[in-house]
């Protein structure tokens, strides 16, 4: 963020209008501590002073209230054509007029109905997609007779789809491709439509220089792709809101955890994962693989409680110890319920100190008369026996 703040300010130091367009998913992942991002995302952002912004699967993470709260709060102008929700209302509007250097700009976007929409307010949201083409035949002209001069369309439809949206009608000037892994280096036309793209996650900036007539009219164009890579240097002001922002998530995300800290083991001792435990134990990693404990963080997934610390616990590695499961890398390879869950840290076993002998009482920590009323040693041993 701090990379794209020194770029933009260099564009807009030029001195000449600029039009600034995202194709969609803005948003993070399906998550507590992305949805604290996303709201930090969302305030930059709005001070960056985009013109339009697509509406991409990723922006309905959090449901269409907590978009809607982001679209209020920091005057992000997001538009779709053809996303619904389940009264037959149009979510979003349905395309924004922008004016630039006296061109009037029509700018629209329009959604993949092929893409499944999943929100962490699922009870609450449902959406009805429309096809694309005939929401932008009747839009264009529509469009047009408000005097748009020129016609831009933000699609989330990944490449092959946009390229044949855009053989099948006419009326596009410009394209911006959304749901795409790969920025367009080089000049594209698609029937007269001119296309520019730019990755997903903000790893490129995509940047076209337009020429245009009198009327308005599209004649000549050039895109350049820039890198935020550190060859761009960090603008100081963001990189310390960046910096500060960091700190904050970091103390929401650890009080996140409540009684549930990593306060048991020590910091003299590791795990390793069951990546180590397989180089010398391969036939019980394969028996162990098959078991219900390798998917015991799928299925807190599939519940909505991936990030519920009580539950994470026994669906997790390490979690109440030091150096524990963790979802920040390199501490979440330590998910599902693993070798060391049972027997401790790999460190103590490099050293011959009777793994086994502790595997036995691990079990009933998390086997209790509450999670696991059923539970007798000896039948649920036969299941993973080794």
């Amino acid at each position: 963020m701090a990379r794209r703040a020194t770029h933009l300010d260099e564009i807009w130091d030029l001195g000449v209008p600029v039009l600034m367009l995202d194709a969609g998913d803005m948003f993070g992942r399906r998550t507590k501590m992305e949805q604290e991002q996303t709201r930090f995302l969302c305030e930059v952002h709005g001070e960056f002073g985009f013109d339009a912004i697509g509406l991409g699967e990723w922006d309905l993470n959090y449901g269409l209230d907590f978009l809607r709260e982001m679209i209020e709060t920091h005057h992000l102008p997001f538009t779709n054509a053809n996303v619904r929700d389940e009264t037959g209302n149009l979510i979003l509007p349905e395309y924004l007029m922008v004016e630039k250097a006296g061109i009037k700009f029509g700018i629209c976007s329009v959604f993949d109905p092929d893409q499944k929409i999943t929100t962490m307010s699922a009870h609450k949201d449902s959406f009805i997609v429309d096809e694309p083409l005939p929401v932008l035949r009747t839009l264009i002209p529509k469009m047009r007779r408000e005097g748009a001069q020129n016609i831009v369309l933000l699609s989330h439809l990944g490449d092959h789809k946009t390229e044949q949206l855009l053989r099948d009608m006419a009326g596009v000037d410009i394209c911006i491709v959304g749901h795409t892994r790969r920025p367009y280096r080089t000049e594209r036309v698609v029937g007269q439509a001119a296309l520019a793209a730019a990755s997903f996650e903000s790893r490129f900036v995509g940047r076209m220089d337009c020429d245009f007539a009198s009327d308005g009219e599209l004649k000549a164009f050039s895109v350049t792709i820039k890198d935020m890579g550190s060859n761009v240097a960090d603008d100081p002001t963001m990189l310390e809101r960046v910096e500060s922002f960091k700190s904050r998530l970091e103390e929401i995300r650890l009080a996140a955890r409540g009684p549930y800290m990593p306060t048991r083991g020590s910091e003299s001792e590791s795990f390793l994962t069951e990546r180590e435990c397989r180089k010398c134990h391969l036939d019980i990693y394969k028996t162990l693989q098959r078991g219900a404990h390798q998917s015991a963080l799928t299925t807190l997934v599939r519940k909505g409680q991936a990030q519920s610390p009580e539950c994470l616990v026994c669906h997790t590695t390490g979690y109440l110890y030091i150096g524990g499961y963790d979802e920040k890398p390199p501490a979440n390879a330590l998910r599902n319920v693993q070798c060391e869950a049972c027997h401790g840290y790999g460190t103590r076993h490099e050293r011959g100190e009777g793994w086994a002998a502790e595997a036995r009482d691990s079990c009933i920590e998390c086997h209790d008369s509450e999670n696991s009323p059923n539970f007798d040693y000896d039948t649920y041993w036969a299941k993973i026996a080794h």
